[in-house]
């Protein structure tokens, strides 16, 4: 009887936690997945959660506070809007504001490269509007307080807020966030299958029906946004287009060797960079890779009609006319979008344990990591390594340090330095350093974020140290071409020879041109395949050696004895230096040398004739830089004395030579 009581008691407590987990694709109501392993893992969190863990908000007025309070903090960085007023899309159903959020260093404009990413368009699918909110807080704390970060340098965030514009929109779906959380919004509607292209899916109310679509709409038909993504969650996926249209077309990894069907034209960069993304997430969720990164139906196993991420991607039929018989309503020039769904989770409505903090890394890591690697992807870009020489640095003759990376892509195809003594070393150089081409024409590598992995990568860092005897105004400038591979889309037979992506155009393609007029003005994109880094200026100085030292040796001498002298000198620059000595009797040393900065040396001499001598030396080091004349040592060489025996036999010598009869007699 107790084992039977026991068994109920056991079956009981599996049925109620079941009861209270929803597992379902977001992309799906019917599928069911779940993992054992990730079940168990979110049973042994710890209860106790460090002060600052990210917390889910209880409601979405909730979370749109705390990014009201996010933009008090931060007022040049952080704006948020209500987009249903700016484009006058109305109330969605429940009374809600659609809230978008625009991260960018507004001082130094707008016009940069554009990025969107939507909280989660399914309201019980709270990883990704949860993770944004905590991103964007991360994002201000480590960019612009004290705040330690192990992951990014402040310089790489600030430059990332400097050089892009983020946008989040706070959430897709505020009404199912409110009430449940459901799926669902007001209306009984999925929105993420109301989209125009295949669509829409089902239950909808038609082909952007709900204000989150209307608006979703309007602000992408404003903005050329280069990557795009809407968070779900129910599996652990990864998902791009297409949904539910040419299912025939079927695109091999060139990575993986992996194939899938419902390929799109840019599918190799859809695969390479979903890959990558993967793996930089890190595995808090699952594993991220070939067998759960893909198509949406070939990846979840069935098509789905009228989902955002294929509409965002290919919906402009003006540019991209194959897909005219998939869009029912109006062109979409904003359409061209790099646009992933993350499946972030196998559960839903995941606990607020399962989160993390700022060193915990757990789904808000994952999220903030996601975010990072895409708004980076947006435009390629070139930069200097910290280890490099600073701009308008001054250096001695020889070795200028300079270091760079490549980033904003997935390979580098050719890269080196172009400098010269022209200010202008893009466009009018005089020398080049060695093309760094090992990976052209390859899918991937010799990027920054080579061997990304879980929050940290293993990137190349290009070297170009040169050694520059010459003193002078010297500027470099790295230059790059990338992702050229990309150029060429998967069967141009059926979707035509141009890639639909506009990040890829416009860095494959000199002649890409593309303008929009929108919210913020005219956008505009031009096509270039070379992207150059900031230019640094050198200042190649040498400074001469100082002054040696008066000469140090003997004071008196006689003439036809050598003797020694010893002088040193100090190199401010540390250069080797060669010593000429002026011996005052019409000669000159040849320079003697090299020595070290500060060694002592010695020199000799021999002077041929009385007299009194003022020895000095100077010095001068490797690149031809002499030094003053030292103060001079005065050298007495006085005549010979002569004896009264000494002269007395010379006479005789001459009376000798002179009168050969003194020979005879002073022998005799």
């Amino acid at each position: 009887m107790i084992k039977k009581l026991f068994k109920l008691f056991v079956v009981g407590i599996v049925l109620s936690m079941l009861g209270n987990i929803t597992f379902a694709v977001a992309y799906s109501n019917e599928m069911l997945s779940v993992s054992e392993e990730h079940i168990i893992k979110n049973n042994d969190v710890e209860p106790l959660m460090a002060p600052d863990w990210y917390s889910k908000p209880a409601s979405y007025e909730e979370l749109v506070g705390w990014y009201l309070a996010l933009e008090a903090d931060y007022p040049d960085y952080l704006e948020v809007f209500k987009a249903n007023e700016l484009y006058d899309t109305g109330i969605a159903t429940g009374g809600y504001d659609m809230y978008y959020v625009r991260i960018t260093n507004e001082a130094l404009g707008l016009h940069k490269p554009e990025v969107l990413f939507l909280g989660n368009p399914h309201g019980d699918e709270v990883v990704g509007c949860v993770g944004l909110y905590w991103f964007t807080d991360w994002l201000m704390r480590m960019a612009f307080t004290d705040e330690k970060n192990d992951e990014f340098s402040k310089e790489y965030l600030q430059w990332i807020i400097d050089n892009r514009e983020i946008y989040i929109e706070v959430l897709h779906n505020p009404y199912g966030y409110d009430h449940g959380p459901q799926r669902y919004d007001g209306n009984g509607w999925d929105l993420n299958r109301e989209a125009d292209m295949d669509g829409p899916g089902s239950p909808t109310g038609g082909i952007w029906a709900s204000v989150p679509g209307k608006t979703l709409v309007e602000f992408i038909n404003n903005h050329l946004c280069r990557v795009g993504a809407d968070f779900h969650a129910g599996v652990r996926m990864i998902l791009y287009p297409w949904g539910s249209h040419h299912s025939n077309v079927i695109g091999q990894s060139p990575i993986s060797g992996y194939s899938y069907t419902y390929a799109p034209p840019d599918f190799y960069y859809f695969d390479t960079s979903s890959l990558r993304v993967g793996s930089f997430m890190g595995n808090y969720g699952g594993e991220l890779d070939e067998n759960n990164i893909g198509t949406i139906p070939g990846t979840v196993g069935y098509p789905v009609q009228g989902g955002i991420c294929p509409w965002g991607y290919g919906a402009d039929i003006d540019k991209n006319p194959v897909e005219d018989p998939y869009v029912q309503n109006d062109h979409y020039p904003g359409a061209g979008l790099l646009w992933l769904s993350p499946e972030m989770s196998q559960i839903k409505n995941v606990p607020e344990s399962d989160f993390g903090n700022d060193t915990i890394d757990r789904y808000g890591a994952e999220v903030r990591w996601f975010v990072l690697h895409h708004t980076d992807l947006a435009q390629p870009y070139v930069s200097w390594h910290p280890s490099s020489i600073e701009n308008n640095g001054e250096i001695p003759p020889g070795t200028i340090p300079l270091k760079w990376q490549v980033n904003g892509s997935m390979v580098v195809d050719h890269t080196y330095i172009q400098w010269g003594t022209d200010p202008d070393p893009i466009n009018n150089y005089e020398h080049t350093t060695p093309d760094n081409d090992e990976y052209a024409g390859k899918y991937i590598g010799g990027t920054g974020w080579d061997g990304a992995e879980t929050g940290s990568t293993n990137g190349v860092i290009y070297d170009g140290n040169l050694y520059i005897s010459t003193p002078g105004d010297y500027y470099f400038v790295a230059k790059a071409q990338v992702d050229q591979v990309y150029a060429d889309v998967l069967r141009p037979d059926i979707y035509g020879d141009d890639p639909y992506l506009r990040l890829i155009k416009e860095r494959t393609n000199d002649s890409y041109y593309e303008v929009l007029e929108g919210t913020d003005g005219t956008e505009e994109i031009f096509g270039q395949t070379w992207w150059y880094s900031d230019i640094i200026h050198v200042s190649v100085v040498n400074d001469a050696p100082n002054i040696p030292t008066k000469p140090d040796g003997p004071k008196n001498g006689k003439v036809g004895i050598e003797y020694t002298y010893s002088t040193k000198t100090f190199d401010d620059d540390g250069d080797k230096v060669y010593y000429q000595w002026d011996w005052d009797d019409g000669t000159t040393s040849d320079w003697e040398g090299p020595y070290f900065s500060g060694e002592t040396v010695e020199a000799t001499h021999t002077w041929t004739s009385a007299g009194n001598y003022q020895v000095k030396v100077k010095s001068k080091d490797v690149f031809e830089y002499e030094s003053e004349w030292s103060d001079s040592l005065g050298v007495s060489i006085p005549r010979a004395r002569v004896s009264m025996i000494s002269l007395l036999t010379r006479i005789i010598e001459q009376i000798k030579i002179r009168f050969p009869i003194f020979n005879f007699l002073l022998e005799s």
